[in-house]
Parts: C-alpha cells; structure tokens; sequence
C-alpha cells in the first residue's frame, strides 16, 4: 500500500508520514501522524513535536526519512 496521496483539484501529492517522539530508553512517548510534501516538512515538524523530548524519528511506510536529537544507542 502506498502512502502517497493525490489530491484532486490541487495538482499536488502529499505524502503520509509517522513520527515517534522517543524517551532516553529509545521507547515511544508518541506519535503523530500527518500529511507532508517533502520529507524537509515532515523533519521540520518533528523538530518542533520533539520540543526537547530525547529524539524523534520519522517514517515514511518502512523508510526511515531521519532522525532528530540524539543518536540511537543500544
């Protein structure tokens, strides 16, 4: 299944996207998910979501677009 989306009478695609709010254990504190159309706007607002939080990671379907804060740690 795709997670692109057309909408009709705008000419433009948008792409669903998945962010996850992480703690300092790597273990979800949230999600959101939201219509963008580039991964720069979905990574921007994660930015903003994370709003000091440990990271934040966000998912297009199965592709990791980026993460922001720190890094991942086993």
């Amino acid at each position: 299944m795709s997670s692109r989306l057309h909408l009709t009478g705008q000419g433009m695609r948008m792409t669903i996207y998945r962010i996850y709010i992480l703690d300092g254990e790597e273990r979800v504190e949230g999600k959101l998910e939201d219509r963008f159309d580039t991964d720069r706007a979905a990574l921007e607002h994660a930015e903003d979501a994370r709003a000091g939080q440990y990271a934040a990671e966000v998912w297009e379907g199965e592709r990791l677009v980026g993460r922001i804060g720190h890094e991942f740690r086993i």
